[in-house]
């Protein structure tokens, strides 16, 4: 009888682990399909009126969800694009014209899957979305990284 006690003893670890790994992975999808779904609505409804969009650009609140990747490897991949850098611009400006060529231009769009990878950048997060485009299915992952308690869009296959 006290085996069987000492037994379970042991397996307890493996349940308290695999049962929070789980919430873990619950909240993590939680948390990144609402960043998409806020990147999406900054990247289709710029507000003209909002002086900001004349004085710094069209897309310039889409950066903070975005990832940094450039020449500068201490922030490469571990850091947020800079919308008052022209080159961390561009890059916001191209990734949120992707967006909305791709599913922000079907608003039935549906996320299909949620997984997550890790590479050598850490933990990617990745959502895999179906939608229409000039009436036919198409599908796209998008990849997020989680830096400073926060997820950011990193790439898009």
């Amino acid at each position: 009888m006290k085996l069987k006690y000492f037994g379970l003893l042991l397996l307890m670890p493996v349940f308290l682990f695999s049962s929070v790994n789980a919430q873990n992975k619950k909240t993590d999808s939680l948390a990144v399909t609402k960043t998409l779904h806020e990147l999406f609505n900054i990247c289709k409804s710029v507000d003209f009126a909002d002086p900001k969009v004349s004085e710094l650009g069209t897309f310039y609140k889409a950066a903070t969800y975005i990832i940094y990747r450039g020449d500068d490897k201490k922030r490469n991949w571990k850091d947020f694009a800079n919308y008052n850098n022209n080159d961390e611009k561009r890059r916001v400006n191209e990734v949120c014209e992707r967006i909305n060529q791709t599913a922000n231009q079907d608003s039935s769009f549906k996320i299909i899957k949620y997984f997550t990878e890790t590479e050598s950048e850490g933990t990617w997060h990745v959502l895999m979305v179906t939608y229409k485009r000039k009436g036919t299915d198409k599908t796209t992952a998008y990849a997020f990284l989680k830096i400073r308690n926060k997820f950011g869009l990193g790439d898009i296959d």
